[in-house]
């Protein structure tokens, strides 16, 4: 994943969330999140960083590809870096919108609700992730400046 603060190198699971995982290198293959931005940068009530979230082409945080995709039984669990899809409280809301972990107190809250289901984790690039994390924020969770996905490159390896 190319974005304007640097790079960020994923390790997709497929055998964890295949449906959800085909569908992120489906979109990522069509430049789908090619100049998407990400639209929320979270924290917990305590200040803990919590998430940083993309894949919208909105940047609103309403957006996505036009379909939705049934939710997977969650593999894993979501520490630091993890990649997880971002959906609704609605079942089966899951579609184009994913997030990385910033912390692994963040785990409390996302294990209870165990619904997001786990694309992969940062392999590489958690420094552009923690900077994008620190952008300044325009009142509630977007970023004042856009941090831009500008492309998002599916890699193909061999075990």
């Amino acid at each position: 994943m190319h974005t304007s603060m640097g790079n960020i190198t994923l390790h997709l699971a497929a055998d964890n969330s295949p449906i959800a995982v085909a569908n992120f290198v489906a979109l990522a293959s069509c430049g789908f999140y090619d100049n998407v931005i990400f639209h929320r940068i979270a924290t917990m009530q305590d200040g803990t960083p919590f998430v940083i979230q993309g894949g919208d082409p909105l940047g609103t945080g309403q957006g996505g590809p036009g379909y939705l995709i049934h939710d997977e039984p969650v593999i894993g669990t979501y520490q630091r870096g993890t990649l997880a899809m971002a959906r609704t409280s609605e079942p089966n809301s899951q579609g184009s919108q994913f997030f990385i972990v910033l912390s692994d107190a963040a785990a409390g809250p996302l294990e209870q609700a165990r619904t997001y289901a786990i694309l992969g984790e940062v392999a590489a690039g958690m420094d552009t992730v923690d900077a994008i994390s620190q952008v300044p924020l325009g009142g509630g969770t977007q970023p004042i400046d856009p941090v831009v996905i500008e492309s998002v490159t599916v890699t193909r390896t061999t075990p």
